[in-house]
């Protein structure tokens, strides 16, 4: 009896599962992940602050927070079954830089930012931390 309901609970775990990502070519799954909006939302959220941080001398990461943002979306692309290597793959895709590099760029030029002028970078990273923005939460004014 036992046997038998662990088999059946086993059955119904794995029916449970998402499809399995070898079951789909590296687009497929370059597409799932990107179609995604919770976790593009959180990409975008992550390259955005990662920009801010990286042009503005007094706005620095919230590293735990940050870490653990990251993870939450690493545990949602997780989900879809895929493995550490399909998620990876989808990160350095180059569509897939290509085209958050074009909403980043998008996103600055909408607020002002601008490449020569660094106080940009600035006075929207402020205005993402007063906004509370997913970007914002991850960062911090010095």
């Amino acid at each position: 009896m036992i046997r038998a309901l662990t088999a059946a609970t086993t059955a119904l775990m794995l029916l449970a599962l998402p499809v399995s990502a070898s079951s789909q070519s590296q687009d497929e799954i370059n597409a799932t992940l990107g179609g995604d909006p919770d976790l593009w939302d959180g990409l975008f959220a992550v390259a955005l602050a990662d920009q801010i941080r990286e042009n503005c001398d007094t706005i620095q990461a919230r590293s735990l927070r940050a870490t653990a943002f990251i993870y939450d979306l690493y545990s949602t692309a997780r989900g879809y079954g895929f493995s550490r290597a399909e998620i990876r793959a989808f990160q350095v895709d180059d569509g897939t830089a290509e085209r958050m590099r074009a909403q980043v760029h998008d996103y600055f030029d909408e607020n002002g930012v601008r490449e020569d002028a660094p106080e940009t970078y600035c006075v929207l990273g402020l205005a993402e931390i007063a906004a509370e923005t997913s970007a914002g939460t991850l960062l911090r004014a010095r």
